[in-house]
């Protein structure tokens, strides 16, 4: 967390000085208040999350003071990484991916981890016939992920390729009245990849509301 921390740091002064995107840094900061939310200090989850609404805030009011080349490395990676706690541990049978920012996995260890899409998507389906929404919100999330670390980081028709996972999250999770925590993570998630998507009026919607769940527990 400490070296997450001082990444931020850097990303900070460096948005600050518009060298690096306001994108990368309300992506870095919602990835740290999870971060900080994990590891149960909550009042600092809390300072976080409204430092990243109000850079949110400012997006969707002036939008990027800059234009950046594509920057969607920067979200695939932060996505993946909100996941890791999700997927088994690791074997020697079956190992996992090493979830850091550079995402340098070995090709064999990469392809076993997208080659679970079949299984996953097998999953889903036999939980949504059961009724078991709990469970099918969490394996459509590891779905989407895998689904964003083959080809999130491709411009062409992003949006258009990627919003009904994300709009299947949140639909799926409205259905789960009294599990706040699962809308705030779907609606969070969602409002990051309207970020990737560049349009961040509704981004900050859904991260405001997210944030308005998580405050309220």
């Amino acid at each position: 967390m400490v070296v997450f921390g001082e990444l931020l740091d850097e990303t900070r002064r460096e948005a600050a000085g518009q060298c690096t995107a306001l994108a990368i840094l309300t992506w870095e900061l919602v990835h740290f208040s999870r971060m900080r939310e994990a590891a149960g200090r909550g009042e600092d989850a809390v300072a976080t999350r409204r430092e990243a609404l109000t850079v949110l805030e400012e997006l969707a009011t002036t939008g990027e003071p800059k234009n950046w080349s594509c920057i969607l490395a920067w979200w695939v990676t932060l996505f993946a990484l909100s996941g890791r706690a999700d997927e088994p541990a690791a074997t020697v049978e079956s190992p996992m991916p090493p979830f850091g920012t550079d995402r340098g996995w070995s090709r064999d260890t990469r392809d076993a981890f997208l080659g679970a899409l079949p299984w996953l998507e097998t999953e889903a389906a036999r939980l949504r016939g059961a009724g078991r929404l709990p469970e099918l919100v969490d394996v459509q999330r590891r779905i989407s992920i895998r689904v964003s670390l083959s080809e999130g980081d491709h411009p062409h028709r992003f949006a258009e390729r990627f919003k009904p996972y994300f709009d299947e999250g949140v639909a799926l999770s409205r259905r789960l009245p009294d599990d706040p925590a699962r809308l705030a993570r779907a609606l969070t998630d969602r409002a990051m990849f309207l970020v990737a998507a560049r349009t961040f009026e509704p981004a900050h919607a859904d991260f405001t509301e997210a944030v308005a769940l998580l405050d309220a527990q």
